[in-house]
C-alpha cells in the first residue's frame, strides 16, 4: 500500500531519473511535476510561491542579460585569440593558456556561457593548425566546472548555496578560491600526463599563428568599454554586498538594466538570450522540493545522517562532500544542491555547526559535476558541440564511457584535495 503522503517524494525521484536520462526536456518534466503537486493540493499555491527563491532567479537573469550583451562585443573572442598567440607554436602551452582562460571566465560568467564562447575558438584553432581538439575540449569542460566553483556567480550550485546559507561574494573568494587554485594546478598536471605525448607530435608553423588576427574581432569599441564598465560595477557591488545591504539579485538586475540603458540596445533581443528553460527548471525544483519538505522526508534523512555520524560536524562535512560529489554524477548538480541544502538547514535546526558543511556542499556539487556526462549542463553542451563539429569526424566522439574515462581521476583528485583542505581550515586544531 502506497503512503499517499510520500507521493511528492516518489514523484521527485521519478522526475530526477527522467531528467538524468535527458530523453525529455528537463524544464518541462520538472514544471509538470510542480504543477501536478499544486493541482492535487500536495502544496498550496501560496506556499509554492513562497518556496521560489527569487533572489537566485534574479541573480541568474541579471547576469544572463549582462553576458548576452557583453559577448556580442567580441571581447571574449579577443581574449581567447590573445591567449593563443601568447602560446605561439607550442600546443601544450596553448592548452595551458586556454585552460586558464576558461577557468578565469567561468569564475565570473556562468560556465555554460563560457563553454559556448571557448569551444568555437578551439574548433577554429584546431581547424587551421590540424591539432586534435579533443584534449582542449575536455580541458575546457573540466576547467569550466572547476573555475565556476571559485565564486558566488560562477556556477548555479554556488548561487543556490549563497541564497540558502546567506553567503556573500567575498566569502566564496575567501573559502573556495584558494582550494580551486590548487585543484586547477593538479588538474592541469593530470591533463598534461594524459595528452602531452600526443600534443608534442603536433608541429605548428609560426605563419599559421600569425594568421590569427585580433583586429576586427571587437566590433564596437564604445559598447565594449560600456560593457566592461558595467560588469566591473556589478562585481564591485557583489564584493560590497554585505556593506551595502543590497541583495545580489538587485545588483545583477541593476547592472543588466543599466547596460541596456547605456548601450541603447533593443531589450527584446537580449530577453530572448535569457535561458528560460533553466529559469523554469529552477522554479519547478523549488516548488517540488518544497512539497517534499512538507512530508518530513528531509528531516528523517537528516536525523539518520546525524545518528550515523554521531552528530560529529567533521564527519558530516566529509559525508556531504563525497555524497554530493557522487550524487550529482547521476542526478545533475542543480537538484542535488537544493535537496542537500534543505537537509543542511535541518542539521542547523538541530544545533549542528553547519558552516563548514556548506563549503563541502559547494565543492562537492561543483567539482563532482566533472564526473559524468549528465552531471552538469556544461558537460552535455560541450560534448554535443564537439560531436557535431568537424573535429570529431575521425570517429573519436565523446560518449558517456569515454567521458568518465577522462574525468574520473581529475574528479577523484579534486574531491580528495577538497577533503584535505576542509580538514586543514576547519578541523585541524
Amino acid at each position: 500500500m502506497i503512503n499517499t503522503q510520500l507521493i511528492p517524494f516518489y514523484l521527485l525521484l521519478i522526475t530526477l531519473l527522467i531528467v538524468a536520462t535527458e530523453k525529455i526536456n528537463r524544464s518541462v518534466v520538472v514544471a509538470f511535476t510542480a504543477l501536478f503537486l499544486i493541482i492535487f493540493k500536495f502544496i498550496k499555491f501560496e506556499s509554492a510561491i513562497e518556496a521560489i527563491d527569487f533572489n537566485t532567479l534574479g541573480l541568474l537573469v541579471g547576469m544572463m542579460i549582462i553576458v548576452a550583451i557583453t559577448k556580442t562585443t567580441g571581447i571574449f573572442q579577443y581574449l581567447a585569440l590573445k591567449t593563443i598567440k601568447l602560446a605561439k607554436v607550442r600546443p601544450l602551452r596553448m592548452l595551458f593558456f586556454i585552460s586558464l582562460l576558461t577557468a578565469f571566465l567561468s569564475a565570473f560568467l556562468d560556465n555554460v556561457t563560457t563553454i559556448l564562447l571557448i569551444l568555437p575558438v578551439i574548433f577554429f584553432i584546431s581547424e587551421i593548425t590540424k591539432i586534435n581538439s579533443l584534449p582542449f575540449v575536455f580541458s575546457a569542460i573540466f576547467f569550466s566546472n572547476i573555475g565556476g566553483a571559485a565564486t558566488l556567480i560562477g556556477d548555479p550550485p554556488n548561487i543556490i548555496i549563497g541564497g540558502y546559507a546567506k553567503f556573500d561574494f567575498n566569502q566564496f573568494i575567501r573559502y573556495n578560491t584558494p582550494v580551486v587554485l590548487v585543484i586547477l594546478f593538479f588538474s592541469f598536471f593530470l591533463i598534461y600526463l594524459k595528452w602531452a605525448k600526443e600534443l608534442r607530435k603536433n608541429i605548428i608553423k609560426i605563419s599559421i599563428i600569425n594568421k590569427l588576427k585580433e583586429q576586427g574581432v571587437i566590433k564596437d569599441v564604445r559598447k565594449t568599454l560600456i560593457s566592461i564598465f558595467v560588469l566591473f560595477i556589478v562585481l564591485i557591488g557583489f564584493v560590497l554586498h554585505s556593506v551595502l545591504h543590497i541583495e545580489n539579485s538587485i545588483i545583477a538586475l541593476f547592472g543588466a538594466i543599466l547596460l541596456l540603458l547605456l548601450t541603447k540596445e533593443n531589450p527584446e533581443e537580449y530577453y530572448k538570450e535569457i535561458e528560460w528553460p533553466t529559469i523554469f527548471f529552477f522554479i519547478g525544483l523549488f516548488v517540488t522540493i518544497a512539497a517534499v519538505e512538507k512530508t518530513g522526508v528531509f528531516d528523517l534523512v537528516s536525523k539518520y545522517l546525524l545518528v550515523s555520524t554521531n552528530k560529529n560536524p567533521e564527519l558530516i562535512t566529509y559525508l556531504v562532500l563525497w555524497l554530493s560529489g557522487f550524487l550529482v554524477a547521476v542526478f545533475n548538480n542543480i537538484p542535488i544542491t537544493i535537496i542537500l541544502s534543505k537537509i543542511i538547514l535541518s542539521f542547523q535546526a538541530q544545533g549542528i555547526d553547519v558552516f563548514p558543511v556548506w563549503w563541502a556542499l559547494s565543492l562537492g556539487t561543483c567539482l563532482g559535476a566533472n564526473l559524468t556526462l549528465v552531471a552538469s549542463s556544461v558537460n552535455i553542451i560541450g560534448a554535443d558541440l564537439y560531436n557535431r563539429s568537424l573535429n570529431s569526424k575521425n570517429g573519436n566522439r565523446i560518449s558517456f564511457i569515454n567521458f568518465v574515462k577522462n574525468s574520473f581521476l581529475i574528479t577523484l583528485t579534486s574531491l580528495v584535495i577538497s577533503n584535505i583542505y576542509l580538514k586543514i581550515i576547519f578541523f585541524l586544531k
